[in-house]
């Protein structure tokens, strides 16, 4: 039987590499090793390859080895590299790579990516490659994940004033951008500064990206909205649209909203309300 001839993407790090011999391995999140050697890279790396070094490239089948080698590689270092960070944002990709002592250790690849641009780009270009890819095809959902790797990332390359500057002009660029889905998000989790606002407090949302959002607001949320502006107003049309099709629900799904009736205002509705529930 003919292997399959067909490549597919890969992104790892150096597990090993000998720089006189060279070749060595990769580790990749699945927890394969890839072959490599320097003539598969696309431009020939400058310096000394180090473990840990992140790759991108082809994995192309090696009848040879019944397996797989690395083929038209490149080491993460160009501004537009970023987008490979933020594609393994949706779940933990974790390699193992030997310490000094030759024992196995853990990492996080999108850590090690995230750093390793961080260092070849310097402050000067980090503002604009953490922000290039920040509009209206960003995928929404993993924006907290997003954020929390710039502030570990940042704060573990840069000094300390650096860092701080460099996180707060990203930020604002987020918050100058948000789409109603993040800015939900960082209500949720009350993480503002991950927008450019002071990290203390509370702060009221516009109406409209609650409503936007109604399907994710629960119990403690209203607790919290009731203070607001609009608040006595939205938790009350919220509380009667779950009880819409009250006549209809079964006693297992009535119970869980029992305690929203602390919020309506409306007493018609409140004595509708526990008249059917008797």
């Amino acid at each position: 039987m003919k292997q399959n001839s067909t490549s597919a993407m890969f992104i790892g790090a150096v597990k090993w590499f000998d720089n006189n011999k060279g070749f060595g391995t990769l580790a990749l999140p699945s927890g394969e090793e890839l072959f490599v050697h320097i003539r598969r890279f696309k431009i020939p790396p400058e310096h000394i390859i180090q473990p840990g070094e992140v790759i991108v490239g082809d994995k192309k089948p090696d009848p040879k080895r019944n397996g797989y080698l690395a083929h038209n590689c490149k080491i993460l270092k160009r501004p537009e590299d970023w987008k490979f960070v933020i594609s393994l944002l949706e779940q933990d990709h974790i390699i193992l790579i030997p310490d000094s002592h030759g024992h196995e250790q853990k990492h996080n690849l999108t850590s090690l990516a995230a750093r390793q641009l961080l260092r070849t780009q310097g402050r000067d270009n980090v503002v604009s490659m953490l922000t290039s890819h920040f509009d209206f095809r960003f995928n929404c959902s993993v924006f907290m994940a997003y954020a929390e790797l710039l502030d570990k990332s940042i704060s573990g390359t840069f000094e300390k004033e650096t860092a701080a500057m460099l996180l707060s002009q990203v930020y604002k660029y987020f918050g100058d951008h948000v789409s109603h889905q993040i800015l939900f998000q960082v209500w949720k989790e009350r993480m503002f500064r991950y927008i450019g606002y002071p990290a203390d407090g509370d702060y009221e949302i516009p109406e409209e990206v609650l409503n936007l959002n109604a399907t994710e607001i629960n119990y403690d949320d209203l607790a919290r909205i009731k203070d607001y502006s609009f608040g006595k107003s939205f938790c009350n049309e919220f509380v009667e649209a779950l009880f819409d099709d009250l006549e209809t629900m079964d006693k297992e799904d009535i119970e869980p909203l029992i305690p929203y009736i602390d919020f309506l205002e409306n007493e018609d509705s409140i004595e509708k309300i526990n008249l059917i529930l008797q």
